[in-house]
């Protein structure tokens, strides 16, 4: 309907309908402008597009993931490509196996310390045994025997009756005794009897005195028996004396 023109006057017909018009407008009121339900219709679906933005990426992120996991095939075979050590290909069946963790070899183990004593010391070293060392002989007493082993054993280290730069054995039950006379200082000393290799802890006199014993606990050492393998060596390996 066209507005009335200010500058012509109105027929009957249209100002009736004017007034009527403005009568049935005027007791209307336009309810409150929901502001708020607005803004919070707005938040949700920033929210909802965020959501949509972040998805896409977190799935990105999870399947490099995977790729990264899954082993790499060699293309159009079906079989796993080459290693990187080897160059060589898995079969198709072949899987991996993960080798127990080794114990470390004998020669890693740290050596036991060479014990200085003094001459004429009696040195206890376990199972009731003693040794004393002095300048010319080893002597050797068992306080578990009838009567508290008041006799020792003794073997000379000066009368010559071993060579100089050699290594012998003596044996008392299970107690192994090697004996090394000679030039250089012995700091490890092995007895191998019937395949069983044993370190023996040195014992040495203070200064220079020209040899060295050791003991070990093993299989004992008989005439009819398997013959013992005896090494010396120096602190640097360096082997002094070997029997037989």
């Amino acid at each position: 309907m066209n507005a009335p023109d200010p500058g012509r006057p109105e027929d009957g017909a249209a100002a009736s309908l004017r007034r009527a018009l403005h009568a049935t407008a005027g007791e209307l009121a336009p309810p409150p402008y929901p502001a708020e339900r607005v803004r919070r219709l707005g938040r949700r679906r920033v929210r909802t597009r965020r959501a949509l933005v972040a998805v896409p990426a977190a799935v990105a992120a999870v399947l490099t993931a995977v790729a990264v996991a899954l082993p790499q095939w060699s293309g159009g075979e079906g079989l796993p490509a080459a290693d990187s050590a080897g160059g060589k290909a898995l079969g198709p069946r072949a899987t991996p196996s993960l080798a127990p963790a080794q114990p470390p070899a004998p020669s890693a183990r740290p050596w036991p310390a060479v014990r200085t004593v003094r001459a004429g010391e009696p040195v206890e070293i376990g199972r009731g045994q003693v040794l004393t060392l002095s300048t010319d002989q080893v002597c050797h007493r068992d306080t578990t025997e009838p009567g508290g082993g008041v006799e020792d054993t003794c073997k000379s280290v000066s009368d010559g009756n071993q060579a100089s730069g050699s290594v012998s054995i003596q044996s008392s039950g299970t107690l192994l005794r090697p004996l090394y006379i000679g030039p250089g200082r012995a700091a490890r000393m092995t007895v191998e009897v019937d395949g069983e290799v044993l370190r023996a802890q040195v014992l040495t006199l203070e200064g220079d005195p020209g040899y060295a014993v050791g003991y070990a606990w093993g299989a004992g050492v008989s005439f009819d028996g398997p013959t013992p393998k005896i090494r010396v060596s120096d602190a640097e390996g360096e082997l002094l004396a070997e029997f037989p």
